[in-house]
């Protein structure tokens, strides 16, 4: 039997441990969860709405701060639904696909210790299968139990989408014909659970968070998948399962938040559009850009700070012809490893990365080489800020030569050299290419002419070549007197990284690009 969800195997949870959470309630009994983004707006599922009349929702009632449902708690408020947005795409018929709606709230949710939003994945977030992710809520304990007073949560592992994929169309096939039609091969969804079950979200837990940490030893939580429903409540499910088929169960399956953040991120913009009220998405103003150069800063005020839990977007168009140059006048964000708390990314026309920022050191200049688009998106987490950024734009036409202290995205069969060639190099010099070949491709980079200071394992000067933009998938690190071999990279996109230090300068580089 299917059950929409669906904490079993799981233990009570802390007061204030889950302050994102909240109780959905129709007439003062829990029905479903869902998650705090901003303090007007919940995260949940779509299921959860099977009347979307004013009727229906004038009796639901959203509790943050809630733990026990027999008590007022500290920290509990109670808000009434102002609308529901539900995804286009979301069809009764298909309950496992687009499972996702927004719920505005009739006021601003008072913010604390114990309750305050959740983050958002970014769109490049990468967490590894069977990562242990948290499940809370107020379903049932077992599948045929009762709703249990006191919120508890369970923890589970991401399922390999190998696996997930296979359990979708086990799914499938056990669905009428006639449902089968709507079941999309893409689908919007992830997995979680043991194959050998004893762990899972039950009836009533529907429309809550997955939340996974952003990283080993991290205090900041993300959610990735919203409960959305699951073949019995803990069963085993796997392939060794001894279970006689129609006793099988499934991994929990969760709505994937990353695949549809560019829905949330729209509809949360229309309806602030429309009703000139704050969505609390980003306190600046961004969106699309229409002058041709400008100034885009967050904060809004010079000495003043960004706030937390932001989701910004600039987008800025140039004329035909021309490239985008940015160049930064100050900036202060919060600094960590790989940026991964807050940060600020900037990619060309086709959403590729071309370089991701933090940190208190002033970034180096970005010419979007033939590029006619550029966004810029910054997000930040629940603590901690900084004064923010400002960066300028400006359109430019013709050729930029290369220059230290600059990024570059190349997106064409071009040929490369350092600055001044064949002169010397000047002394103290960075200079980065962030090269992308078509999809299916390989960048290949061939040497013409190469002449670098020679040191031991190329301390003093060098070109280092990547496969990340990151940093992390070293592929070549050169120096000296002699023309390398040709250099392959891994997939689509190969960086250069030229540095020079104090000392002695050489001739440099001419080398040639092509997308093989």
């Amino acid at each position: 039997k299917r059950r929409f969800l669906r904490v079993v195997g799981g233990t009570q949870a802390t007061y204030g441990s889950h302050p994102w959470l909240v109780s959905i309630q129709n007439k003062g009994s829990h029905f479903c969860g869902g998650a705090i983004l901003t303090d007007r707006w919940i995260l949940t599922a779509a299921h959860c709405f099977p009347s979307l009349s004013n009727v229906f929702l004038s009796s639901v009632t959203v509790l943050v701060g809630e733990f026990d449902l027999r008590v007022e708690d500290k920290d509990e408020q109670v808000f009434t639904v102002k609308s529901l947005l539900i995804h286009e795409n979301y069809n009764h018929a298909c309950p496992m696909n687009y499972d996702i709606a927004l719920v505005e709230l009739d006021r601003h949710v008072a913010m604390g210790a114990r309750v305050r939003p959740i983050c958002l994945p970014l769109p490049d977030f990468k967490i590894p299968p069977s990562t242990k992710c948290v499940v809370a809520g107020w379903g049932k304990t077992w599948e045929r139990g009762h709703i249990p007073a006191v919120l508890r949560e369970v923890h589970l592992g991401l399922v390999d989408q190998a696996k997930c994929k296979y359990v979708q169309l086990m799914i499938k096939s056990s669905f009428p014909k006639q449902k089968q039609k709507f079941l999309n091969p893409a689908m919007t969804i992830l997995c979680a659970g043991a194959e050998g079950g004893g762990r899972d979200a039950c009836q009533g837990d529907s429309g809550g968070p997955l939340v996974c940490q952003a990283g080993a030893g991290s205090d900041r939580w993300i959610v990735l998948g919203i409960t959305s429903w699951g073949q019995g409540c803990g069963r085993s499910w796997g392939m060794k399962s001894n279970r006689h088929p129609s006793k099988k169960g499934s991994p929990g399956i969760f709505t994937d938040v990353k695949l549809l953040l560019p829905w949330i991120k729209q509809k949360m913009r229309e309806a602030e559009q429309q009703q000139l009220s704050t969505s609390g998405l980003c306190s600046v103003t961004d969106g699309p850009v229409s002058d041709s150069e400008g100034l885009i800063r967050n904060p809004a005020f010079p000495d003043t700070y960004y706030d937390n839990n932001q989701l910004c977007l600039w987008s800025i168009k140039a004329h035909p012809g021309h490239s985008i140059l940015l160049e930064f006048d100050h900036f202060d964000v919060e600094n960590s490893s790989y940026c991964q708390f807050d940060r600020l990314t900037v990619s060309g026309s086709k959403n590729r990365p071309v370089a991701i920022f933090c940190g208190k050191l002033r970034p180096a200049r970005v010419l979007l080489q033939n590029s006619q688009n550029a966004v810029l998106l910054f997000s930040s987490d629940i603590n901690r800020a900084g004064r923010g950024f400002a960066v300028r734009y400006r359109g430019i036409k013709g050729s930029f030569p290369p220059a230290c202290g600059t990024i570059v995205l190349v997106e064409d069969q071009i040929s490369l050299y350092t600055p001044n060639y064949p002169q010397s190099y000047s002394n103290d010099c960075a200079l980065r290419w962030v090269i992308y070949s078509p999809p299916g491709h390989l960048v290949k980079l061939t040497f013409a002419d190469f002449d670098l200071e020679e040191s031991e394992r190329c301390l003093h000067d060098s070109l280092t070549v990547l496969g990340d933009i990151e940093g992390n998938k070293e592929i070549a690190v050169l120096c000296g007197g002699s023309i390398p071999p040709p250099v392959l990279s891994f997939s689509s996109i190969m960086v250069l990284h030229f540095t020079s230090d104090s000392r002695i300068t050489r001739r440099g580089f001419s080398a040639g690009l092509t997308f093989i």
